[in-house]
């Protein structure tokens, strides 16, 4: 069977992780501050402006939380993971949930309510366009979206921006573990303070959501291979445009923007058949985001709802084999009446 999705490790990431084993340092240590250093040379910014945590949704709580969003209206798209109505909800904060706009999967970022927070996915690897607003905060969600490009550079348009290093993402950090970036220094400064939760002599509260020296190392080791990791995604993305299947993709009025391919996704009126077709062939696919997945069950956000029953998300991921793309070429000629 053809997996879904697979993270892509080597030689080199095994010997990273295992010379930190060996050494008996463990925790938090230099290879959590090179690979800051290293993750904020890859963004452009100062080495004081990023910081490493364990996980995506820790980032994201964080952030909420620099941000002072406890009692604040939190905007974001129904059509998006679970983990920002976990964070919102354990910030204390108001949620608002609004569609994404048709032939995108994602939301629209401008217009929202004074003194509020908008959280901002690039759903897929396909860049929001972020427009700034007076006393609106903005959280850039690039958990799918590393290597995505506006102007050639890395995409860093949000007051902070938060990123995910789990086992499926664009790269990983040993299954689990997640990054904060923002130009304003002051944000991560305050994101610091509260990670250091050990022999302070103040009072103040604090939490422990630090990242470890093992998943620095093999973060390290994938960050050196991000561009290579875009670039395989790339050629298969191109590998399914040239069988002429119908896939979702956004068309950008600028140039500017350039999207990675965390998701290859497939439309079509009736994905749970075409999945069990694909399996039957040792293929497996995956309808990305079911209808019951959505955070809002309102059905005037109708996007949302059609998108949720229009999709199926084929293997794309750096480790995919010519052998394999040539089984999944053949599926898909023997599929054509179901696609």
């Amino acid at each position: 069977m053809i997996p879904h999705n697979r993270p892509t490790i080597g030689s080199k990431e095994i010997l990273a992780i295992s010379k930190v084993v060996n050494s008996k340092k463990i925790s938090q240590g230099r290879e959590v501050e090179e690979f800051q250093k290293e993750f904020a040379r890859y963004l452009h910014l100062p080495e004081k402006n990023v910081v490493a945590v364990n996980n995506g949704t820790s980032a994201l709580y964080l952030a909420l939380r620099v941000l002072n969003a406890k009692n604040k209206k939190v905007i974001y798209p129904s059509y998006s993971c679970s983990s920002l109505r976990n964070a919102t909800s354990l910030i204390n904060g108001i949620e608002d949930l609004r569609d994404i706009e048709e032939g995108t999967p994602n939301m629209r970022s401008y217009n929202y309510d004074k003194n509020s927070i908008v959280i901002i996915p690039h759903i897929y690897g396909f860049p929001s366009d972020i427009k700034k607003q007076n006393s609106v905060n903005f959280i850039e969600d690039s958990c799918q979206a590393l290597g995505a490009k506006y102007n050639g550079k890395p995409i860093l348009m949000g007051d902070i921006s938060i990123f995910s290093f789990y086992a499926t993402k664009m790269m990983t950090t040993a299954g689990q573990g997640g990054m904060l970036a923002s130009k304003n220094t002051a944000l991560i400064r305050e994101v610091k303070d509260y990670l250091a939760f050990d022999l302070r002599k103040d009072s103040k509260i604090r939490f422990n959501f630090q990242m470890t020296d093992i998943q620095a190392a093999m973060g390290r080791i994938q960050l050196q291979r991000i561009d290579e990791f875009v670039q395989k995604r790339d050629e298969i993305f191109k590998f399914y445009s040239d069988l002429r299947i119908p896939l979702l993709d956004v068309k950008y009025s600028k140039k500017t923007f350039k999207p990675v391919r965390f998701r290859t996704v497939m439309m079509n009126k009736n994905p749970k058949r075409l999945i069990d077709k694909f399996k039957k062939l040792g293929i497996e696919t995956i309808n990305p985001l079911e209808t019951w997945e959505l955070l809002s069950k309102n059905k005037k956000l109708k996007n949302s709802i059609q998108l949720t029953k229009n999709t199926i998300s084929l293997p794309c991921y750096p480790s995919l084999k010519k052998k394999d793309l040539i089984k999944i070429e053949q599926a898909i000629d023997k599929l054509q009446l179901y696609i």
